[in-house]
């Protein structure tokens, strides 16, 4: 009597069969790594961290005019977004509670109108107050030009259309009475300090 194998069985289909399980053991060893790395990086992330944020384009309207040598050149919510949007939650000085605000780095906008190698930038508001922020204070944390805030364009009536932000959760450092009234809002212009 002659016996037939059943195609696939025997030795080598065992052999694939515990390779299968080793190579999908694998897998699931490598997705729980993965997850468990995600979970670790979240608990590590501090609470005002500034993210990366994507967000609808912003309209081409005025922000404010940089003053320089005697011109004065507009710049636009839309060229400012173009940088790059962040999103912190932190708390103000002026205002109860945690706030969030979407915008871009101070540094990157200093950059885009030519003002990144200055020792200081003057800021004006509508109002005609008028803070100097110093170099250090972009370079030793991500001070946010704030663009939006929980999502939504800034008005005149919200403070905007920009307004500076200290993350203080993030640098408590800059919660001083000298930082303080450098929270500038309703910007008009920036020039450079000297």
């Amino acid at each position: 009597m002659k016996v037939r194998r059943r195609l696939g069985a025997g030795p080598s289909r065992r052999k694939g069969l515990r390779m299968s399980s080793l190579l999908n053991t694998g897998r699931s060893s490598l997705k729980r790594s993965l997850i468990m790395l995600a979970v670790l990086a979240f608990c590590i992330l501090p609470a005002g961290a500034l993210e990366p944020v994507d967000l609808p384009e912003s309209p081409d309207t005025v922000a404010f005019n940089v003053q320089n040598n005697g011109k004065s050149v507009p710049v636009t919510l839309r060229q400012l977004e173009k940088l790059g949007l962040y999103r912190v939650t932190t708390a103000s000085p002026f205002e109860k509670g945690q706030l969030t605000f979407e915008g871009v780095l101070f540094r990157d906008v200093l950059k885009l109108v030519g003002l990144e190698g200055e020792n200081s930038v003057v800021l004006r508001a509508v109002d005609e107050y008028v803070q100097i922020i110093p170099r250090q204070d972009w370079t030793e944390g991500p001070l946010l030009l704030a663009t939006r805030q929980n999502g939504k364009l800034l008005t005149r009536r919200t403070q905007g259309p920009t307004r500076l932000v200290y993350p203080l959760n993030d640098h408590p450092a800059f919660d001083t009475p000298i930082h303080k009234p450098r929270w500038v809002w309703l910007i008009k212009t920036l020039e450079p300090g000297g």
